[in-house]
Protein backbone atom coordinates (compact mmCIF):
# COMPACT_ATOMS: atom_id res chain seq x y z
CA UNK A 1 0.00 0.00 0.00
CA UNK A 2 1.38 3.43 -0.94
CA UNK A 3 0.85 6.15 1.65
CA UNK A 4 0.79 9.84 0.79
CA UNK A 5 2.01 12.15 3.55
CA UNK A 6 1.47 15.93 3.68
CA UNK A 7 3.30 16.45 6.93
CA UNK A 8 6.77 17.53 7.75
CA UNK A 9 9.89 15.47 7.29
CA UNK A 10 9.96 14.74 11.02
CA UNK A 11 6.43 13.34 10.92
CA UNK A 12 7.34 11.23 7.90
CA UNK A 13 10.42 9.92 9.68
CA UNK A 14 8.42 9.03 12.80
CA UNK A 15 5.73 7.13 10.91
CA UNK A 16 8.18 5.19 8.78
CA UNK A 17 10.23 4.20 11.82
CA UNK A 18 7.01 3.04 13.54
CA UNK A 19 6.06 0.84 10.61
CA UNK A 20 9.49 -0.71 10.43
CA UNK A 21 10.01 -1.54 14.11
CA UNK A 22 6.47 -2.24 15.36
CA UNK A 23 6.48 -5.88 16.60
CA UNK A 24 4.08 -8.43 15.15
CA UNK A 25 1.63 -10.44 17.19
CA UNK A 26 3.23 -13.48 18.84
CA UNK A 27 0.42 -15.93 18.07
CA UNK A 28 -2.73 -16.19 16.01
CA UNK A 29 -5.71 -17.90 17.61
CA UNK A 30 -8.82 -19.00 15.77
CA UNK A 31 -11.85 -17.58 17.58
CA UNK A 32 -15.45 -18.60 16.83
CA UNK A 33 -17.09 -16.59 19.62
CA UNK A 34 -18.63 -14.13 17.16
CA UNK A 35 -19.64 -16.70 14.55
CA UNK A 36 -22.93 -18.48 13.96
CA UNK A 37 -24.14 -21.40 11.87
CA UNK A 38 -27.67 -22.20 10.75
CA UNK A 39 -29.05 -25.65 9.91
CA UNK A 40 -32.85 -25.37 9.73
CA UNK A 41 -33.37 -28.97 8.58
CA UNK A 42 -30.81 -30.69 10.77
CA UNK A 43 -31.50 -34.10 12.26
CA UNK A 44 -28.44 -34.45 14.53
CA UNK A 45 -26.64 -32.75 17.34
CA UNK A 46 -22.89 -32.93 17.84
CA UNK A 47 -21.87 -34.56 21.09
CA UNK A 48 -18.14 -34.21 20.56
CA UNK A 49 -15.40 -33.33 18.08
CA UNK A 50 -12.38 -35.63 17.81
CA UNK A 51 -9.07 -34.75 16.16
CA UNK A 52 -8.35 -37.56 13.71
CA UNK A 53 -5.67 -35.84 11.62
CA UNK A 54 -2.51 -37.93 11.17
CA UNK A 55 0.25 -36.39 13.24
CA UNK A 56 -2.11 -33.63 14.45
CA UNK A 57 -0.11 -30.84 12.76
CA UNK A 58 -0.83 -27.12 13.19
CA UNK A 59 -3.72 -25.87 11.10
CA UNK A 60 -1.63 -23.62 8.91
CA UNK A 61 0.39 -20.44 8.67
CA UNK A 62 -0.97 -16.91 8.58
CA UNK A 63 0.72 -13.53 8.29
CA UNK A 64 0.05 -11.17 11.19
CA UNK A 65 1.01 -7.68 12.26
CA UNK A 66 2.31 -4.73 10.30
CA UNK A 67 5.37 -6.74 9.29
CA UNK A 68 3.33 -9.76 8.06
CA UNK A 69 5.16 -12.13 10.35
CA UNK A 70 4.47 -15.81 9.51
CA UNK A 71 2.68 -17.34 12.49
CA UNK A 72 1.21 -20.76 13.24
CA UNK A 73 -2.57 -20.75 13.64
CA UNK A 74 -3.86 -22.31 16.88
CA UNK A 75 -6.93 -22.76 19.04
CA UNK A 76 -6.37 -21.18 22.44
CA UNK A 77 -7.93 -24.10 24.35
CA UNK A 78 -7.31 -26.74 21.69
CA UNK A 79 -9.35 -27.79 18.68
CA UNK A 80 -11.44 -30.55 20.25
CA UNK A 81 -12.86 -28.60 23.23
CA UNK A 82 -13.38 -25.35 21.30
CA UNK A 83 -15.17 -26.89 18.32
CA UNK A 84 -17.23 -29.10 20.64
CA UNK A 85 -18.33 -26.12 22.73
CA UNK A 86 -19.11 -24.04 19.64
CA UNK A 87 -21.26 -26.71 17.99
CA UNK A 88 -23.10 -27.51 21.22
CA UNK A 89 -23.95 -23.84 21.61
CA UNK A 90 -24.98 -23.34 17.99
CA UNK A 91 -26.85 -26.65 17.64
CA UNK A 92 -28.35 -27.50 21.04
CA UNK A 93 -29.72 -31.01 21.44
CA UNK A 94 -33.43 -31.52 20.83
CA UNK A 95 -35.48 -34.62 21.75
CA UNK A 96 -35.77 -35.69 18.10
CA UNK A 97 -32.10 -35.20 17.22
CA UNK A 98 -29.66 -38.07 16.87
CA UNK A 99 -26.28 -37.82 18.64
CA UNK A 100 -23.15 -37.88 16.47
CA UNK A 101 -19.41 -37.41 16.83
CA UNK A 102 -17.37 -35.52 14.24
CA UNK A 103 -13.88 -36.87 13.60
CA UNK A 104 -11.84 -34.17 11.83
CA UNK A 105 -9.57 -35.60 9.14
CA UNK A 106 -8.44 -32.32 7.59
CA UNK A 107 -8.41 -28.73 8.82
CA UNK A 108 -6.12 -26.37 6.99
CA UNK A 109 -6.03 -22.61 6.60
CA UNK A 110 -3.56 -20.66 4.52
CA UNK A 111 -2.86 -17.27 3.04
CA UNK A 112 -1.40 -16.42 -0.32
CA UNK A 113 0.13 -12.98 -0.57
CA UNK A 114 0.94 -10.90 -3.62
CA UNK A 115 2.01 -7.34 -4.11
CA UNK A 116 -1.54 -6.18 -4.78
CA UNK A 117 -3.81 -8.71 -3.04
CA UNK A 118 -4.09 -11.46 -0.47
CA UNK A 119 -6.18 -14.61 -0.50
CA UNK A 120 -7.44 -16.59 2.48
CA UNK A 121 -8.12 -20.29 1.90
CA UNK A 122 -9.57 -22.96 4.15
CA UNK A 123 -10.27 -26.70 3.88
CA UNK A 124 -12.29 -28.88 6.26
CA UNK A 125 -13.12 -32.58 6.11
CA UNK A 126 -14.55 -34.86 8.77
CA UNK A 127 -16.17 -38.24 9.21
CA UNK A 128 -19.52 -38.42 10.99
CA UNK A 129 -20.18 -41.27 13.44
CA UNK A 130 -23.61 -42.13 14.80
CA UNK A 131 -23.66 -42.76 18.55
CA UNK A 132 -25.77 -45.89 18.94
CA UNK A 133 -26.34 -47.96 22.12
CA UNK A 134 -23.47 -50.33 21.32
CA UNK A 135 -20.94 -47.66 20.31
CA UNK A 136 -20.03 -45.49 17.33
CA UNK A 137 -20.82 -46.35 13.70
CA UNK A 138 -19.53 -44.54 10.62
CA UNK A 139 -22.29 -42.60 8.82
CA UNK A 140 -20.61 -40.61 6.06
CA UNK A 141 -17.82 -38.21 5.16
CA UNK A 142 -18.15 -34.51 4.46
CA UNK A 143 -15.70 -31.97 3.04
CA UNK A 144 -15.70 -28.36 1.88
CA UNK A 145 -13.33 -25.64 0.70
CA UNK A 146 -13.50 -21.87 0.49
CA UNK A 147 -11.26 -19.05 -0.71
CA UNK A 148 -11.63 -15.29 -0.67
CA UNK A 149 -9.45 -12.38 -1.75
CA UNK A 150 -9.13 -9.29 0.37
CA UNK A 151 -6.79 -6.45 1.15
CA UNK A 152 -6.15 -8.05 4.56
CA UNK A 153 -7.05 -11.72 4.65
CA UNK A 154 -6.18 -12.85 8.19
CA UNK A 155 -9.48 -11.68 9.65
CA UNK A 156 -11.43 -13.99 7.32
CA UNK A 157 -10.38 -17.31 8.84
CA UNK A 158 -12.85 -17.40 11.73
CA UNK A 159 -15.78 -16.82 9.40
CA UNK A 160 -14.42 -19.34 6.92
CA UNK A 161 -14.22 -22.06 9.57
CA UNK A 162 -17.82 -21.47 10.67
CA UNK A 163 -18.92 -21.47 7.02
CA UNK A 164 -17.17 -24.78 6.35
CA UNK A 165 -18.71 -26.40 9.43
CA UNK A 166 -22.13 -25.34 8.17
CA UNK A 167 -21.45 -26.57 4.62
CA UNK A 168 -20.22 -29.95 5.80
CA UNK A 169 -23.11 -30.53 8.20
CA UNK A 170 -25.56 -29.67 5.44
CA UNK A 171 -24.14 -32.58 3.44
CA UNK A 172 -25.54 -35.13 5.91
CA UNK A 173 -28.13 -37.34 4.24
CA UNK A 174 -31.18 -38.70 6.11
CA UNK A 175 -30.61 -42.20 4.70
CA UNK A 176 -27.10 -42.37 6.19
CA UNK A 177 -28.46 -42.71 9.73
CA UNK A 178 -30.29 -46.08 9.39
CA UNK A 179 -27.45 -47.40 7.20
CA UNK A 180 -24.88 -46.58 9.91
CA UNK A 181 -26.01 -49.48 12.09
CA UNK A 182 -24.70 -51.91 9.45
CA UNK A 183 -21.16 -50.50 9.70
CA UNK A 184 -18.62 -51.89 12.22
CA UNK A 185 -18.90 -50.60 15.76
CA UNK A 186 -16.07 -48.47 17.18
CA UNK A 187 -15.16 -47.10 20.59
CA UNK A 188 -14.62 -43.39 21.00
CA UNK A 189 -10.86 -43.95 21.34
CA UNK A 190 -10.76 -45.81 18.01
CA UNK A 191 -12.29 -43.03 15.93
CA UNK A 192 -9.09 -41.01 15.50
CA UNK A 193 -7.34 -43.93 13.78
CA UNK A 194 -10.38 -45.44 12.05
CA UNK A 195 -10.43 -45.72 8.26
CA UNK A 196 -13.96 -46.33 6.96
CA UNK A 197 -14.10 -48.26 3.71
CA UNK A 198 -16.20 -45.70 1.90
CA UNK A 199 -14.07 -42.65 2.52
CA UNK A 200 -13.18 -40.89 -0.76
CA UNK A 201 -9.50 -40.97 0.16
CA UNK A 202 -9.28 -44.76 0.08
CA UNK A 203 -8.60 -47.16 -2.75
CA UNK A 204 -12.32 -47.12 -3.58
CA UNK A 205 -11.79 -43.93 -5.57
CA UNK A 206 -12.16 -44.97 -9.21
CA UNK A 207 -9.36 -42.67 -10.39
CA UNK A 208 -6.93 -44.75 -8.30
CA UNK A 209 -7.88 -48.15 -9.70
CA UNK A 210 -9.34 -47.77 -13.20
CA UNK A 211 -7.78 -46.97 -16.58
CA UNK A 212 -7.96 -43.27 -17.38
CA UNK A 213 -10.82 -42.02 -19.50
CA UNK A 214 -10.06 -39.00 -21.71
CA UNK A 215 -12.06 -35.88 -21.09
CA UNK A 216 -12.59 -32.84 -18.89
CA UNK A 217 -13.21 -32.94 -15.15
CA UNK A 218 -15.33 -29.93 -14.34
CA UNK A 219 -15.39 -30.87 -10.64
CA UNK A 220 -13.19 -32.80 -8.25
CA UNK A 221 -15.99 -35.33 -7.76
CA UNK A 222 -15.85 -36.17 -11.46
CA UNK A 223 -12.09 -36.64 -11.14
CA UNK A 224 -12.48 -39.04 -8.18
CA UNK A 225 -15.09 -41.05 -10.06
CA UNK A 226 -12.97 -41.09 -13.26
CA UNK A 227 -16.06 -39.77 -15.04
CA UNK A 228 -15.24 -36.79 -17.29
CA UNK A 229 -18.07 -34.36 -17.95
CA UNK A 230 -20.10 -35.45 -20.99
CA UNK A 231 -19.95 -33.13 -23.96
CA UNK A 232 -16.65 -31.46 -23.05
CA UNK A 233 -13.14 -32.05 -24.26
CA UNK A 234 -9.76 -30.37 -23.88
CA UNK A 235 -7.27 -29.41 -26.57
CA UNK A 236 -3.74 -28.83 -25.26
CA UNK A 237 -0.56 -27.70 -26.95
CA UNK A 238 2.84 -26.60 -25.76
CA UNK A 239 3.37 -22.86 -25.96
CA UNK A 240 6.72 -22.48 -24.18
CA UNK A 241 9.66 -24.35 -22.74
CA UNK A 242 10.65 -22.52 -19.58
CA UNK A 243 8.20 -20.25 -17.83
CA UNK A 244 7.51 -18.48 -14.56
CA UNK A 245 8.47 -15.03 -13.42
CA UNK A 246 11.79 -13.63 -14.74
CA UNK A 247 13.64 -14.44 -11.53
CA UNK A 248 12.59 -18.14 -11.65
CA UNK A 249 12.58 -18.75 -15.38
CA UNK A 250 15.94 -20.50 -15.40
CA UNK A 251 14.59 -23.09 -12.95
CA UNK A 252 11.81 -23.95 -15.41
CA UNK A 253 14.11 -24.09 -18.44
CA UNK A 254 13.10 -26.93 -20.76
CA UNK A 255 9.83 -27.66 -18.91
CA UNK A 256 6.78 -27.24 -21.17
CA UNK A 257 3.96 -24.82 -20.43
CA UNK A 258 0.58 -25.91 -21.72
CA UNK A 259 -2.12 -23.85 -23.37
CA UNK A 260 -5.45 -25.57 -22.83
CA UNK A 261 -8.72 -24.89 -24.64
CA UNK A 262 -11.93 -26.42 -23.32
CA UNK A 263 -14.73 -26.92 -25.86
CA UNK A 264 -18.33 -28.02 -25.28
CA UNK A 265 -20.47 -30.24 -27.51
CA UNK A 266 -21.73 -27.19 -29.41
CA UNK A 267 -18.18 -26.30 -30.39
CA UNK A 268 -18.10 -23.26 -28.11
CA UNK A 269 -15.02 -22.55 -26.05
CA UNK A 270 -15.43 -22.55 -22.27
CA UNK A 271 -13.27 -20.72 -19.75
CA UNK A 272 -10.48 -23.16 -18.85
CA UNK A 273 -10.19 -21.72 -15.34
CA UNK A 274 -13.65 -23.11 -14.55
CA UNK A 275 -12.55 -26.77 -14.80
CA UNK A 276 -10.72 -28.86 -12.21
CA UNK A 277 -8.51 -30.71 -14.69
CA UNK A 278 -8.51 -33.08 -17.63
CA UNK A 279 -7.14 -36.36 -18.96
CA UNK A 280 -5.83 -37.21 -22.41
CA UNK A 281 -6.29 -40.91 -21.69
CA UNK A 282 -2.67 -41.40 -20.67
CA UNK A 283 -1.79 -38.43 -18.46
CA UNK A 284 -3.79 -36.48 -15.87
CA UNK A 285 -3.57 -32.69 -15.61
CA UNK A 286 -4.75 -30.40 -12.82
CA UNK A 287 -5.42 -26.69 -12.90
CA UNK A 288 -3.61 -24.64 -10.29
CA UNK A 289 -3.23 -20.88 -10.20
CA UNK A 290 -4.64 -20.59 -13.75
CA UNK A 291 -2.09 -23.02 -15.20
CA UNK A 292 -2.23 -26.74 -15.96
CA UNK A 293 0.34 -29.17 -14.55
CA UNK A 294 0.73 -32.96 -15.03
CA UNK A 295 -0.40 -35.09 -12.09
CA UNK A 296 1.57 -38.11 -10.89
CA UNK A 297 0.48 -40.88 -8.55
CA UNK A 298 2.00 -40.83 -5.06
CA UNK A 299 0.78 -43.66 -2.83
CA UNK A 300 -3.02 -43.17 -2.78
CA UNK A 301 -2.95 -39.54 -3.83
CA UNK A 302 -1.45 -37.38 -6.57
CA UNK A 303 1.32 -34.80 -6.67
CA UNK A 304 2.45 -32.19 -9.15
CA UNK A 305 5.14 -29.54 -9.42
CA UNK A 306 3.74 -26.03 -9.58
CA UNK A 307 4.90 -22.53 -8.74
CA UNK A 308 5.56 -21.17 -5.28
CA UNK A 309 3.23 -18.36 -4.16
CA UNK A 310 4.49 -14.86 -3.51
CA UNK A 311 7.72 -14.69 -1.50
CA UNK A 312 6.56 -12.80 1.59
CA UNK A 313 10.07 -12.41 3.02
CA UNK A 314 11.26 -10.78 -0.18
CA UNK A 315 8.22 -8.50 -0.31
CA UNK A 316 8.91 -7.45 3.28
CA UNK A 317 12.55 -6.71 2.44
CA UNK A 318 11.43 -4.69 -0.57
CA UNK A 319 8.95 -2.71 1.54
CA UNK A 320 11.61 -2.03 4.15
CA UNK A 321 14.06 -0.88 1.47
CA UNK A 322 11.37 1.43 0.12
CA UNK A 323 10.80 2.80 3.62
CA UNK A 324 14.51 3.39 4.14
CA UNK A 325 14.74 5.14 0.79
CA UNK A 326 11.88 7.45 1.76
CA UNK A 327 13.56 8.29 5.06
CA UNK A 328 16.90 8.94 3.39
CA UNK A 329 15.28 11.11 0.77
CA UNK A 330 13.39 13.06 3.44
CA UNK A 331 16.49 13.67 5.56
CA UNK A 332 19.48 13.92 3.24
CA UNK A 333 18.11 13.43 -0.24
CA UNK A 334 19.81 10.05 -0.71
CA UNK A 335 18.89 7.60 -3.44
CA UNK A 336 16.94 4.37 -3.16
CA UNK A 337 18.11 1.45 -1.02
CA UNK A 338 18.90 -1.88 -2.66
CA UNK A 339 16.77 -4.93 -1.87
CA UNK A 340 18.77 -7.72 -0.27
CA UNK A 341 17.97 -11.37 -0.90
CA UNK A 342 16.41 -13.34 -3.74
CA UNK A 343 12.78 -13.36 -4.82
CA UNK A 344 11.67 -17.02 -4.75
CA UNK A 345 8.24 -16.30 -6.22
CA UNK A 346 7.18 -18.79 -8.95
CA UNK A 347 10.03 -21.23 -8.33
CA UNK A 348 9.18 -24.96 -8.73
CA UNK A 349 7.46 -26.39 -5.65
CA UNK A 350 5.81 -29.72 -4.89
CA UNK A 351 2.07 -29.91 -4.26
CA UNK A 352 -0.25 -32.75 -3.27
CA UNK A 353 -3.96 -33.06 -4.04
CA UNK A 354 -6.10 -33.39 -0.93
CA UNK A 355 -8.19 -36.45 -1.78
CA UNK A 356 -11.06 -35.19 0.37
CA UNK A 357 -11.46 -31.65 -0.89
CA UNK A 358 -9.58 -31.60 -4.20
CA UNK A 359 -7.44 -28.66 -3.12
CA UNK A 360 -3.67 -28.49 -3.50
CA UNK A 361 -1.33 -28.09 -0.53
CA UNK A 362 2.42 -27.84 -0.25
CA UNK A 363 4.15 -31.21 -0.35
CA UNK A 364 5.79 -32.32 1.82
CA UNK A 365 3.78 -30.51 4.52
CA UNK A 366 6.34 -28.31 6.28
CA UNK A 367 4.19 -28.32 9.43
CA UNK A 368 4.76 -32.08 9.84
CA UNK A 369 8.02 -33.73 10.94
CA UNK A 370 10.31 -34.63 8.05
CA UNK A 371 9.76 -38.24 6.93
CA UNK A 372 12.47 -40.81 7.53
CA UNK A 373 14.53 -41.27 4.37
CA UNK A 374 13.68 -44.96 3.99
CA UNK A 375 11.10 -44.67 1.20
CA UNK A 376 13.18 -44.96 -1.98
CA UNK A 377 11.40 -44.42 -5.29
CA UNK A 378 12.57 -46.03 -8.53
CA UNK A 379 12.33 -44.54 -12.01
CA UNK A 380 12.71 -46.86 -14.98
CA UNK A 381 13.60 -44.88 -18.08
CA UNK A 382 13.58 -46.88 -21.30
CA UNK A 383 13.51 -46.79 -25.10
CA UNK A 384 11.14 -49.24 -26.72
CA UNK A 385 10.28 -49.57 -30.43
CA UNK A 386 12.54 -46.63 -31.28
CA UNK A 387 13.58 -46.21 -34.92
CA UNK A 388 16.55 -44.03 -33.98
CA UNK A 389 19.89 -45.63 -33.12
CA UNK A 390 21.59 -42.59 -31.59
CA UNK A 391 22.14 -42.63 -27.81
CA UNK A 392 20.32 -40.00 -25.76
CA UNK A 393 22.32 -38.34 -22.96
CA UNK A 394 20.35 -37.35 -19.88
CA UNK A 395 20.89 -35.43 -16.67
CA UNK A 396 19.50 -35.53 -13.14
CA UNK A 397 19.24 -32.24 -11.26
CA UNK A 398 21.41 -30.58 -13.92
CA UNK A 399 24.20 -33.15 -13.62
CA UNK A 400 25.12 -35.48 -16.48
CA UNK A 401 23.97 -38.99 -15.52
CA UNK A 402 24.63 -41.17 -18.58
CA UNK A 403 23.19 -42.20 -21.92
CA UNK A 404 20.22 -44.30 -22.97
CA UNK A 405 20.44 -46.42 -26.12
CA UNK A 406 17.66 -48.13 -28.09
CA UNK A 407 16.21 -51.27 -26.48
CA UNK A 408 17.74 -50.29 -23.14
CA UNK A 409 16.32 -49.31 -19.78
CA UNK A 410 17.93 -47.77 -16.75
CA UNK A 411 16.96 -47.97 -13.10
CA UNK A 412 17.26 -44.65 -11.27
CA UNK A 413 16.84 -44.87 -7.46
CA UNK A 414 15.56 -41.72 -5.75
CA UNK A 415 16.03 -41.98 -1.95
CA UNK A 416 14.52 -38.56 -1.17
CA UNK A 417 10.83 -38.93 -0.23
CA UNK A 418 8.72 -36.06 -1.49
CA UNK A 419 11.56 -34.22 -3.19
CA UNK A 420 11.28 -32.96 -6.76
CA UNK A 421 13.64 -34.49 -9.31
CA UNK A 422 14.61 -32.68 -12.51
CA UNK A 423 15.16 -35.16 -15.33
CA UNK A 424 16.31 -33.78 -18.69
CA UNK A 425 16.96 -35.57 -21.97
CA UNK A 426 19.57 -33.77 -24.02
CA UNK A 427 17.77 -34.07 -27.34
CA UNK A 428 15.98 -31.27 -29.21
CA UNK A 429 12.23 -31.60 -28.88
CA UNK A 430 12.25 -33.66 -25.67
CA UNK A 431 11.14 -31.68 -22.61
CA UNK A 432 12.59 -31.74 -19.14
CA UNK A 433 10.54 -33.42 -16.42
CA UNK A 434 9.88 -32.04 -12.95
CA UNK A 435 8.28 -34.81 -10.94
CA UNK A 436 7.96 -36.24 -7.43
CA UNK A 437 8.56 -39.99 -7.93
CA UNK A 438 6.08 -42.38 -6.33
CA UNK A 439 7.78 -44.68 -3.78
CA UNK A 440 4.75 -46.99 -3.63
CA UNK A 441 5.29 -48.39 -7.12
CA UNK A 442 7.81 -48.23 -9.95
CA UNK A 443 7.73 -45.15 -12.19
CA UNK A 444 8.11 -45.76 -15.93
CA UNK A 445 9.24 -43.10 -18.40
CA UNK A 446 9.13 -44.20 -22.04
CA UNK A 447 11.26 -42.30 -24.56
CA UNK A 448 10.96 -42.51 -28.32
CA UNK A 449 13.52 -40.40 -30.19
CA UNK A 450 12.18 -41.33 -33.63
CA UNK A 451 9.04 -43.43 -33.89
CA UNK A 452 8.01 -45.20 -37.08
CA UNK A 453 4.63 -43.45 -37.25
CA UNK A 454 5.93 -40.04 -36.28
CA UNK A 455 9.40 -38.52 -36.31
CA UNK A 456 8.51 -36.25 -33.44
CA UNK A 457 10.33 -37.25 -30.22
CA UNK A 458 7.97 -38.54 -27.54
CA UNK A 459 8.55 -38.66 -23.78
CA UNK A 460 5.70 -39.92 -21.61
CA UNK A 461 5.01 -41.52 -18.25
CA UNK A 462 3.16 -44.79 -18.67
CA UNK A 463 1.25 -47.02 -16.29
CA UNK A 464 3.03 -49.67 -14.24
CA UNK A 465 1.34 -52.41 -16.27
CA UNK A 466 2.46 -50.87 -19.57
CA UNK A 467 5.99 -50.22 -18.33
CA UNK A 468 6.42 -53.77 -17.02
CA UNK A 469 5.16 -55.21 -20.30
CA UNK A 470 7.56 -53.04 -22.33
CA UNK A 471 10.55 -53.96 -20.17
CA UNK A 472 9.66 -57.65 -20.40
CA UNK A 473 9.61 -57.32 -24.18
CA UNK A 474 13.01 -55.55 -24.16
CA UNK A 475 14.45 -58.39 -22.05
CA UNK A 476 12.94 -60.97 -24.39
CA UNK A 477 14.39 -59.34 -27.50
CA UNK A 478 17.81 -58.88 -25.92
CA UNK A 479 17.95 -62.51 -24.80
CA UNK A 480 16.80 -63.91 -28.16
CA UNK A 481 19.59 -65.26 -30.38
CA UNK A 482 20.54 -63.03 -33.27
CA UNK A 483 18.85 -63.92 -36.52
Amino acid sequence: MLLSFRHSRLTLLFLLCFLLIRPAAAQYYLDLSNQTITLPSRMVYVEQVVDGRPGKPPFGMVYVGITDRPTVALFRQGMEPQLTAFLREQLPARPTDQPVVLCVRQLRISETMNYLREEARADLAFDVYAHLPDGYHFMQSAAAHTAQRALLSTGLHDGHLAELLQQCLRQLRPESWPAAAQNPVRTLAQLATDSPADQPATLNAAILREPLRPGVYRTFEQFLANQPAPGFWAVADTVAFGHGSPNARHLWYGVPRLRVKVVNEGGHEQAARQVWGFSDGRQLFVQHQNNFFPLHRYHNSFTFVGETPGDVAYMQARAQAYGRAKMQAAIIGAGASRVAGVDHTAEPMGYAVDMRTGEAGQFPNLLLPAPACTDTAYIYMYRYADASTAPIPFSLDNRAAGQLRPQEYLEIPWPYPGRVVRLCLELPGLPCQLVIPNPARFNYLRITANGKASKRPICEWVSAAQGEADLDEIDRQRSSPAR
